[in-house]
């Protein structure tokens, strides 16, 4: 089995390009994280998880949607309860150019992690621009197996984000990134995990519209990094999500 630890389900706007996404999840058996960034989006890949065992929905307010979500907490916590992995959550200083916007993001970011603590919950992270402080966080809340998304940052904070036991997932800018090469290098492969980040992240790379296949890709490219046999290299990364999950109470 494949693993893709951080896609958007909801970003396959067309109805066609979705059923062959879904499709692909089935056939190549791809244990599929299905990120959000609203309860909206949430709410849609809970849906499509009933059709299809390999999806796993996993509920978090976006950064960029903090602004439009920060006055509404109190309605988030049944659906915090019942998720498998609290995502996508955390900072972005980077995107987000509008400093009003970050009091709102960062309250939105503490009231999910303090849920995640009381619920000893997974979290799945976005953290651009604020890797520093969100290892602050991390450490302070004492987080349960945090996976990191696509990290791009300091490869000093990098280091202490592995020794806490932090998760990382690898993405499709391998092969067109030194800087991802070099985190590949970095992160032992037990705490290593693969996604695609929906449709349009392939899109921002190389032009290419992304489906849950390009999972297999990131694995060839890892398993030369790493210089391990393929086979290895991809049931280790499935072994590090299966554990994990199992801790969830959640069998694959």
């Amino acid at each position: 089995m494949f693993v893709d630890a951080h896609n958007h389900l909801d970003f396959f706007k067309d109805k066609e390009k979705l059923e062959k996404a879904l499709h692909i999840i089935k056939e190549d058996n791809i244990v599929t994280l299905g990120c959000s960034m609203d309860v909206e989006s949430y709410n849609f890949t809970k849906k499509l998880s009933k059709d299809n065992k390999n999806i796993i929905p996993c509920f978090g307010i976006h950064p960029w949607e903090a602004h439009n979500n920060y006055k509404k907490l109190d309605m988030f916590e049944s659906y915090i309860r019942e998720c498998k992995v609290i995502g996508e959550i955390g900072l972005d200083f980077v995107w987000v150019t509008e400093k009003d916007k970050y009091p709102s993001m960062i309250s939105v970011f503490e009231y999910f992690i303090s849920k995640a603590r009381e619920y000893n919950k997974i979290t799945n992270m976005h953290t651009k621009g604020a890797e520093e402080k969100i290892l602050t966080y991390i450490k302070e809340y004492e987080l349960k197996s945090p996976i990191i998304h696509w990290y791009s940052g300091d490869l000093e904070v990098l280091k202490k984000l592995i020794d806490y036991g932090c998760y990382f997932t690898i993405s499709v800018d391998i092969g067109y990134s030194s800087l991802t090469e070099e985190i590949v290098k970095l992160v032992p492969l037990n705490k290593i995990l693969t996604e695609t980040d929906g449709p349009t992240s392939l899109e921002w790379v190389n032009g290419k519209y992304g489906y849950p296949h390009e999972v297999k890709n990131i694995v060839k490219q890892i398993s030369a990094i790493k210089r391990l046999p393929y086979e290895e290299t991809r049931n280790e990364i499935f072994q590090n999500l299966k554990l994990m999950l199992e801790k969830e109470g959640v069998k694959l």
